[in-house]
């Protein structure tokens, strides 16, 4: 790992109101105060609510060095006439330091192409945000043993353009493996497949790079839990997490902060 802290992010997608993710966020802290886990920790609320959970961080006088914020999606634009869409510069306002880019509910569901990822992850690093690029495989595609394959792909077109930005810090990208037919359905690639799709990533990122590339965070994220994440967190090449639904849950999330 490199010396570097694990990454475990809260990815709350588009779940709670404003009453239960204060609640969740009040619980959040107090049980980080407590436990005090060794990882960096990452929000990922709901746009809407960015604001919110950044004044019960506040509050709570809270760090942002401990516990940061980040944006679960970001417009490819700047600002500008884009009805209904949020601009990196936006998200800054709020101390949002991170960005997902890519996740595979954007690009399975609401159909977000590898062109769109491109933009979004060039605008992302050169507005000098955390940028967390998305990359997995589907349920058909992992059958037919196409993961690498498939992962290749999304690696270069989303990073070719980017690759400068990439190589004056490395710190500025973080890759997350997110195989589709693991999210949210309880079921999670073996050890052994996980810590050789990792050590793909970074052996993939080196050549797309044409660097070494020891110091990019690669996380793991598809239903990691309470009683997974340990194991997951040991594997080679595995510098963190990002957690979906067990996320909601203050205790099983701290929990997961704390299995480093």
């Amino acid at each position: 790992m490199n010396n570097q802290k694990y990454l475990i992010a809260a990815n709350w997608k588009q779940n709670g109101d404003s009453k239960s993710l204060i609640k969740l966020t009040n619980d959040l802290i107090k049980s980080y105060k407590k436990f005090r886990p060794k990882c960096d920790i990452l929000l990922l609320p709901p746009s809407i609510y960015i604001g919110t959970i950044l004044n019960r961080l506040i509050h709570y006088k809270v760090s942002r060095k401990k516990i940061s914020l980040g944006s679960q999606n970001i417009s490819p634009f700047d600002n500008g006439a884009y009805t209904g869409e949020i601009s990196v510069k936006m998200t800054k306002d709020f101390d949002c330091t991170y960005a997902l880019v890519g996740h595979s509910e954007r690009r399975h569901i609401l159909k977000e192409d590898d062109e769109t990822i491109a933009i979004k992850t060039r605008v992302s690093l050169e507005s000098n945000i955390n940028t967390i690029l998305c990359v997995g495989e589907t349920i058909t595609e992992y059958n037919k043993n196409l993961t690498k394959r498939v992962i290749l792909r999304q690696l270069k077109l989303a990073l070719t353009k980017s690759v400068a930005l990439i190589k004056s810090d490395h710190s500025r990208i973080i890759i997350a493996y997110e195989p589709v037919w693991a999210i949210g359905t309880g079921k999670t690639p073996s050890l052994d497949d996980i810590a050789d799709v990792h050590g793909y990533i970074r052996s993939s990122l080196s050549k797309i790079l044409k660097t070494k590339t020891n110091s990019i965070k690669i996380i793991y994220g598809g239903s990691v839990n309470e009683l997974n994440a340990s194991s997951i967190l040991t594997l080679s090449d595995v510098n963190g997490a990002l957690v979906g639904g067990a996320s909601l849950n203050s205790k099983k999330f701290i929990d997961i902060c704390s299995s480093i």
